[in-house]
């Protein structure tokens, strides 16, 4: 195989390697156009990689109660903001702030997350 070749192949290799990852950080899912926040309980904080999850306890405008889900950034990113595996404790009262699911299901990208002591975090992506 010539030089030429050889060039040519290990090019379309790396486009090809690359794709997965590209589409792996889409965010077609999520409403981009609009910061949305809501308050509630913390349910459970996911520390995991590659994305970690916060499920909130969020109450409606008619008093019923539904779990909502929001998909974060990786914990490397998320620990050189300051947050932590501990930070978001069960049963806290908290407001999130999100990018809203583009179908209307219930979550988002999370954004930021407002503690009861008044702290704001922001995600790897920004607070919005």
């Amino acid at each position: 195989m010539d030089i030429h070749r050889r060039i040519a192949f290990c090019g379309i290799a790396s486009v090809l390697v690359a794709c997965p990852v590209l589409a792996h950080h889409s965010t077609g899912l999520f409403d981009q156009s609009k910061l949305v926040s809501r308050m509630g309980t913390v349910r459970q904080f996911e520390w995991i990689n590659p994305h970690t999850w916060l499920h909130v306890d969020i109450t409606d405008e008619n008093g019923k109660v539904a779990t909502w889900s929001f998909e974060g950034g990786a914990t490397l990113g998320l620990s050189r903001l300051g947050w932590s595996a501990d930070l978001v404790p069960r049963g806290a009262k908290i407001t999130v702030g999100f990018r809203a699911m583009k179908d209307g299901s219930r979550g988002g990208q999370l954004m930021s997350v407002t503690l009861p002591d008044g702290r704001r975090l922001c995600s790897n992506l920004g607070c919005g």
